[in-house]
């Protein structure tokens, strides 16, 4: 067959998968970035016969299901943002993004442990369909009709005190009223309830209580990452490194919160990861008081040492308390979990570290000699690494006095 022929070929295949009808487009909705295991060979063949008809190489991830084209990012950016190094300094983040995750957690999910195609193990469904997909070599819960519900199979009984939930959201046009995030009462009832995007906006509501809050600087659709903050009866909402509400006192005559719903709301099927529920973090009047200080505030891409801008509101109090100590000097530790080689990990720790105390001395003026820098990799584990929530609680960052 000459290379004219084959060419052809390939043309005639890219423009079979280009003219399929409508409604399958349609059903299959994300169906050019994200792919369940039935999939696979259809598109792996497609991608093969626009390889070969335009001469672009498609790069195949680890996952030999997946398949990407060569220079695009693994993972899905926040809306707004590139993935990979983030080149936002910790200064340009916003003293108002004061969001602190949880020490304890209670529930993590990223739905690897779950099958393609079926509904997770840990979850709860109210309403509508959902399955896990795949998009970017992450696992995401997506609602496969146009309106769903779905609920954290949390502990019994009334959320810590203290509290904070976060989430990965990803969305296409039409999104209005996409995401809504309810906190249930015992009886079943609405204590609160959270709604984006309404145009531009994110909204708040519980009883009498209400407020709507432009989101800034980026499209409203994508990928976002969702955080709520609970502290007793006040509760905060945080978008993008952007705080959208802030109420001191949510109205309680229905009763405290235990449980949240999630409501995904929309014809383009969104889609929920990193789903990550703790208690905590308690604040602290002096942040090493005891000596030692741990962290899971610090954030960074998997596999990476980039400091993410998350993480500035936990850099700002450490710099904070180091201006405030003179002559105090800290060593800062890494840890992991036990995901990957363990000279990997160990490699990769170190290395965390020594960012970190880098971003300290570059962006918050404390003088390098005051820090040391190490790393354990995964071979001091604070919990149980069979589960996600002890390998949540494993990747961290330590300070400690020296």
């Amino acid at each position: 067959m000459t290379p004219m022929v084959k060419l052809a070929l390939a043309l005639f295949c890219s423009s079979m998968v280009l003219l399929a009808p409508a409604p399958q487009m349609a059903q299959a909705g994300l169906a050019d970035k994200f792919k369940k295991k039935a999939e696979k060979v259809a598109e792996d063949k497609a991608d093969e016969a626009i390889d070969a008809a335009t001469g672009k190489p498609v790069e195949k991830t680890t996952d030999k299901s997946t398949t990407k084209p060569a220079g695009e990012t693994t993972t899905p950016a926040p809306a707004g943002t590139s993935a990979g190094a983030s080149s936002t300094k910790m200064s340009a983040v916003s003293t108002k993004f004061d969001f602190v995750p949880g020490d304890r957690v209670i529930f993590a999910d990223d739905f690897t442990q779950d099958d393609l195609g079926e509904f997770p193990a840990r979850w709860g469904m109210k309403t509508g369909t959902f399955e896990v997909v795949e998009m970017g070599g992450e696992r995401w819960l997506r609602n496969m009709s146009d309106d769903g519900t779905v609920y954290m199979k949390l502990p019994a009984g009334p959320l810590p005190e203290n509290w904070t939930l976060e989430f990965d959201f990803f969305g296409e046009e039409p999104l209005h009223w996409a995401l809504q995030v309810e906190g249930i009462n015992a009886n079943g009832n609405t204590t609160w309830n959270i709604g984006f995007p309404e145009g531009q906006n994110l909204v708040f509501r519980s009883g009498d209580l209400y407020s709507s809050t432009t989101l800034e600087g980026g499209s409203v659709f994508g990928r976002h990452h969702v955080m709520l903050l609970g502290r007793g009866p006040a509760l905060k909402v945080y978008m993008d490194r952007q705080r959208l509400a802030n109420v001191p006192d949510v109205t309680m005559a229905a009763g405290p919160t235990v449980q949240f719903d999630i409501r995904l709301w929309a014809q383009t099927h969104p889609m929920i990861t990193n789903v990550r529920f703790a208690e905590g973090p308690t604040p602290a009047k002096d942040l090493l008081a005891t000596g030692k200080f741990v962290t899971h505030g610090i954030r960074f891409a998997t596999g990476s040492d980039v400091v993410q801008p998350e993480s500035a509101p936990i850099l700002r109090q450490v710099a904070a308390w180091l201006e405030a100590n003179p002559a105090a000097r800290l060593s800062i530790t890494g840890h992991t979990d036990n995901v990957g080689k363990a000279d990997a990990n160990l490699d990769l720790s170190k290395r965390r570290a020594a960012a970190v105390a880098k971003v300290l001395s570059g962006e918050f003026a404390i003088a390098a000699d005051r820090l040391t820098t190490d790393g354990k990799g995964d071979t001091s584990a604070m919990a149980d690494n069979t589960t996600a929530e002890g390998r949540a609680m494993n990747r961290r960052v330590e300070f400690a006095k020296l």
